[in-house]
């Protein structure tokens, strides 16, 4: 995600259309015979299954949704879910009714997480704040809002596979999202977009990725002005970052979040950018990298936030300055110095707190331009000790190792001392975990 001062649409995408039909393969169960399960007694909460893999059919008509989910194996008796914005209807295994209870927010499914997939049939609301489905059309799940669309987990270190089919549209609008994730993402990473869009292949990478823009209408020449430097940017990291993990189509996908709204969401590979930033060549590349740090190597805790956003703010003014030139890059640097006085001016947090799973993101103020903006500064004193190019391989390899899992910022450090021999760690106690003005 990008906070500023703060499959087919022709023959594009994968799933896009005026009602798209469910993804192949997706799973048919049949309900229980005989209506809701018997919900007995209490169920205590289960939170040791990981959740393997998601199978959505959602109906944006009838605001109904059908959720398939596997766990991986383990000796679990229960698994529990969050689902704080849905009504359950019928929660059942491929052999019949299943016992449950949904309190504070909280599904509990009396299943073993070994004992083969859970199905649940459930009903979801349109979120006035866009905490879920917004009225707009578009999802926005990030940071931990998946319960207000499907039954999920929004740890960001758990990671999981999709599925996912949209109907229920019309009018016109078409439906933008990827028929499957088929690598392990958290759960906010999932997105669809609903609209009247019009898009356009900008063009493919040495690597094979095609790379296209959609635009809602009147957006199409700011589009095509903010992606024109997007498929040279989107090269350069997959030959300086490695393989990117999430197919070989991609796309910048302008959303309607509101005239106040800015930045962009990281839903790969169909990423998401609000209206007002579509212009930006940074708000797209930013987004972009997202494939690789955030969405592709994701963070083991909140607390580790600067591990995606610093590292993703570092390096979409790097490749945007590979592609373009030194002084676009030196205008990038001097407006991000400007974000970080501005957000210096209204909050003063530490980037890089030394706990992990004790802090929220939103109530204890993690989510600040100073992560973002102290953790690109960062990174590029580390660029300037050992080299811009090392780091690159650094990160290039510390990527090829991860991804697919959750990391820890503190093990990408070591990662730097150990293939350079050059110690970041006094540059990080003082851009990332001090107080104040860091130059």
């Amino acid at each position: 995600m990008r906070i500023a001062s703060l499959f087919v649409v022709a023959s594009v995408f994968a799933a896009c259309g005026d009602d798209a039909a469910p993804a192949e393969g997706a799973p048919e169960p049949a309900p229980p015979a005989s209506g809701k399960a018997d919900r007995g007694g209490e169920i205590p909460s289960d939170w040791g299954a990981r959740v393997e893999e998601t199978w959505l059919r959602i109906d944006v008509g009838e605001l109904r949704g059908e959720a398939s989910i596997w766990f991986e194996p383990g000796e679990s008796e229960v698994v529990s879910l969050e689902a704080g914005g849905l009504t359950i209807d019928e929660v059942y295994s491929d052999d019949g009714a299943l016992s449950w209870e949904l309190s504070r927010g909280v599904l509990d499914i009396a299943h073993p997480a070994s004992a083969g997939p859970i199905h649940i049939d459930y009903r979801f609301a349109r979120e006035a704040q866009g905490e879920g489905l917004a009225k707009n059309g578009s999802t926005v799940l990030w940071p931990y809002f998946c319960g207000n669309l499907f039954p999920c987990r929004s740890d960001p270190s758990d990671g999981q596979r999709f599925a996912l089919a949209v109907t229920g549209f019309g009018g016109g609008q078409q439906a933008i999202y990827p028929e499957s994730i088929d690598a392990e993402v958290p759960s906010y990473t999932l997105a669809f977009a609903l609209g009247r869009y019009g898009c356009e292949v900008l063009g493919t990478t040495g690597a094979g990725t095609s790379v296209s823009v959609c635009w809602l209408p009147n957006g199409k020449t700011r589009a095509l002005r903010g992606t024109r430097p997007l498929v040279a940017a989107f090269d350069w990291l997959e030959q300086h970052l490695g393989r990117y993990a999430f197919g070989k189509e991609v796309a910048s996908v302008a959303v309607s979040w509101g005239e106040a709204a800015a930045g962009g969401m990281e839903h790969h590979p169909y990423w998401h950018v609000a209206t007002s930033e579509m212009d930006l060549p940074i708000t797209h590349v930013h987004e972009a990298v997202h494939g690789w740090f955030g969405a592709g190597v994701r963070i083991a805790c909140w607390e580790d936030f600067v591990l995606s956003e610093g590292t993703t703010t570092y390096l979409a003014a790097r490749a945007l300055g590979a592609v373009t030139d030194a002084a676009t890059e030196e205008a990038i640097w001097e407006s991000y110095r400007e974000e970080l006085y501005a957000a210096l001016e209204d909050e003063d947090v530490i980037a890089w707190p030394r706990t992990c799973g004790e802090l929220d993101l939103l109530k204890d103020g993690l989510f600040s331009n100073i992560v973002y903006m102290k953790g690109a500064f960062f990174w590029r004193e580390v660029a300037r000790a050992v080299g811009p190019e090392v780091l690159d391989a650094v990160l290039a390899r510390f990527y090829e190792a991860r991804v697919g899992t959750a990391a820890r910022m503190q093990e990408l450090l070591d990662a730097v001392a150990r293939d350079t021999g050059f110690s970041p760690g006094p540059l990080a106690e003082h851009w990332l975990r001090s107080h104040g003005d860091p130059f």
